[in-house]
């Protein structure tokens, strides 16, 4: 991964051999899609997923941000987890840009702390630029406000001299790793967030709201020196100015359109998470028909924020939660949820005074004056500490 003109399809031309992997030539990127490659080495079967560029000349970082989605949740839903990642950046950068940096903050989210161990930060180029000065820029990304808070967490510092063995190196390296789920693939999948909703679709957000009130800023500044330069008289420095409002003009219409479209994606997949958790439920309730009353609702603790309270004008908490049948069966503990209301008993007479959380009141069994109404059966919280299936925590919610 990386910024358009790192080196990335360079990188997996030279280590694969594959002369079918297309370079980019200055700005503009060839690789438009996320693509796969795989090649033999060591009696192991290596694949390296080329990805396009950020900062590309004719994508979005938005548009991006969806292909590499797909592609990670796609495979993690397959069962295959990434070994590695490779960020590149060429050293031959004398500094990094707003842009970038924002970029990198978004590739920090969507990686995730488990996964940053098996990030490589590497730098390309090294060909180009004199060894002291290079390696002066190297200590420069290492800096906390660069790389460094990233190396901080477990990423490591590594160098590609643009060989086939430079890059064998890295990857005999990563083939040590354990394999890591991405932060990204676990909000997606497990979590069924939104793009907009995940940590690195919030930083693709706040960058474009960035964007826009810098170039309202510019825009407003350059109307300003216009009409002093009216004022003056001074036709040349007017005609100059012009030209570069209409420049900054077009800039915040782009950063305003992607704006526009991530929140359109944003309701899109809203709506088409909304349509098939009423299918889901509407299956779930079909099959709870036919079956046993002895089904309860199992909800995952982490998917109970740990600061929600119950007040007065506070009385019902939405999560999601699941059917189960079996309370010993770990696979039922995976089915499809669906969308939930916590409701807390208006007739409790420690109501008004409870200043526990939700997570105190359920965790300790003190709960039991919360309920949940579905298909008009209420459906209480057990007594007793959650309990654990497949590694995690449920609440279990039995019939009234």
């Amino acid at each position: 991964m990386g910024v358009t003109g790192a080196g990335k399809s360079y990188f997996i031309r030279e280590v694969t051999g594959n002369p079918e992997v297309k370079v980019s030539r200055g700005l503009y990127s060839y690789t438009s899609k996320v693509q796969s490659y795989s090649f033999e080495y060591e009696g192991a079967k290596i694949t390296l997923v080329d990805t396009p560029g950020f900062n590309d000349t004719e994508k979005s970082d938005t548009e991006i941000l969806q292909e590499i989605t797909a592609w990670t949740t796609t495979t993690y839903r397959q069962g295959q987890l990434l070994s590695g990642i490779i960020y590149l950046h060429p050293i031959t950068h004398t500094r990094m840009e707003g842009s970038a940096m924002g970029n990198l903050r978004m590739f920090r989210s969507l990686c995730g702390q488990e996964a940053l161990s098996n990030v490589f930060l590497t730098t390309t180029q090294w060909s180009r630029v004199d060894r002291t000065e290079g390696e002066f820029r190297e200590d420069n990304l290492r800096e906390d406000g660069l790389w460094g808070g990233l190396i901080g967490k477990g990423a490591t510092l590594q160098r590609f001299h643009g060989t086939r063995e430079s890059g064998l190196e890295l990857i005999r390296k990563l083939m040590l790793n354990r394999p890591e789920r991405l932060d990204i693939q676990d909000q997606i999948v497990e979590k069924r967030m939104t793009l907009f909703e995940t940590g690195a679709g919030q930083c693709i957000s706040e960058e474009l709201v960035k964007l826009v009130e810098k170039y309202e800023g510019e825009l407003e500044s350059l109307r300003k020196r216009y009409q002093e330069a009216m004022e003056a008289k001074d036709r040349e420095m007017g005609e100059a100015l012009a030209t570069e409002r209409e420049e900054t003009r077009r800039k915040l219409a782009s950063a305003e359109d992607e704006k526009a479209k991530l929140a359109k994606l944003y309701e899109m997949e809203v709506e088409r998470r909304d349509e098939e958790d009423r299918k889901s439920l509407k299956g779930i309730r079909k099959l709870k028909k036919s079956g046993s009353s002895r089904e309860v609702i199992a909800i995952a603790t982490r998917d109970i924020a740990g600061t929600a309270h119950f007040t007065e004008t506070f009385t019902s908490y939405t999560t999601r939660g699941r059917f189960v049948y079996d309370i010993n069966n770990e696979e039922e503990f995976e089915s499809i949820t669906f969308e939930l209301a916590i409701s807390y008993d208006l007739n409790s007479s420690n109501f008004p005074v409870d200043t526990r959380t939700i997570r105190e009141m359920l965790f300790t069994g003190t709960g039991n004056t919360n309920y949940i109404s579905l298909d008009g059966i209420c459906y209480r919280c057990r007594s007793g500490a959650p309990i654990t299936r497949g590694g995690q925590a449920f609440l279990i919610f039995r019939r009234s």
